[in-house]
């Protein structure tokens, strides 16, 4: 059993969420009666090998379980394909997974690009270190989650607003609820983000009273990054809350949603492709002399 653990790859639940996804998207050119069934089938293999490949993941890492940034974005794609799978369980006419599984996707390949190495931990950090990953972990999903909700939206609008009969098996939430599930997202993304990062901070300092880890000057890209995200996260809530109320507000949430969701993507890419001394060991002081010489 464990060596057949060890041979799933990334490549087994992302060709199993593919398939689900294209499963999803043929619900718009034709009825099937066994499509259902195939999809959640094949939703649920992925499912179950990339809950494989994680637990593999973090059994035979020497450092604290998924801890590496490719294992937080796995794990954050984990979350949202099992939500998906739980809600087209539950609602089985509303297309979740033609939303859900694009974001999983770019999630897992967001992964292959990062770091496999665990951030530089130590017993003293690592408690800061998992609430600083968790509260940026329910940020992120947060912010995913309202996005899909406004794309939902957007298309449930368009529809409405062409007058056009609902699809057979293609049922859409209403409109109420989904500015709603928007509107709970973004307050959910604000707060959590600026937890993650006064976290972030905390965990900072103690790695600077304590010389335990190299840490992170105000400049690096990754807290200009952060504080950016979060800025905007905490403006775009109480906008949201302002104007839910006044005529055409809804659609407006919908749009600052989706602009969270596109800046949170670029802090993505800007973390992916930027350099950074976020989670970098310090230097032995050998090699410090060495250079200083």
């Amino acid at each position: 059993m464990l060596e057949f653990v060890s041979r799933i790859s990334v490549v087994c639940f992302v060709a199993s969420y593919a398939v689900a996804l294209a499963c999803e998207a043929s619900r718009l050119l034709f009825r099937s009666g066994v499509r259902g069934a195939v999809m959640v089938g094949f939703a649920a293999a992925g499912l179950v090998a990339h809950t494989a490949f994680l637990v593999w993941r973090a059994a035979t890492e020497a450092a604290m379980p998924l801890s590496s940034p490719f294992d937080w974005y796995l794990l954050a794609a984990w979350v949202l394909a099992a939500g998906s799978l739980a809600l087209t369980l539950a609602n089985p006419r509303i297309p979740i997974g033609l939303f859900t599984l694009p974001v999983v996707l770019a999630l897992i390949g967001a992964a292959t690009l990062s770091s496999r190495a665990a951030f530089p931990q130590s017993p003293a950090t690592q408690v800061w270190g998992v609430i600083h990953g968790s509260f940026n972990l329910a940020a992120s999903l947060a912010v995913a989650a309202g996005a899909i909700a406004a794309v939902m939206w957007l298309f449930q609008a368009g529809r409405l607003a062409r007058k056009e009969p609902p699809k057979r098996g293609f049922r859409m939430p209403s409109l109420e609820r989904l500015s709603h599930t928007t509107m709970h997202a973004m307050t959910v993304a604000a707060w959590t983000a600026a937890a993650g990062f006064t976290s972030g901070l905390i965990l900072n300092a103690v790695n600077k009273q304590r010389g335990l880890l190299e840490t992170v000057p105000w400049t690096d890209p990754v807290v200009l990054r952060m504080a950016m995200l979060v800025s905007w996260l905490m403006v775009a809530a109480v906008i949201a809350r302002t104007v839910k109320q006044r005529p055409g507000g809804a659609r407006m949430i919908v749009w600052l949603s989706l602009v969270s969701f596109f800046v949170l993507t670029g802090s993505i890419v800007w973390g992916l492709f930027g350099a950074t001394r976020h989670g970098v060991p310090p230097m032995p002081p050998s090699v410090i002399n060495e250079v200083a010489s």
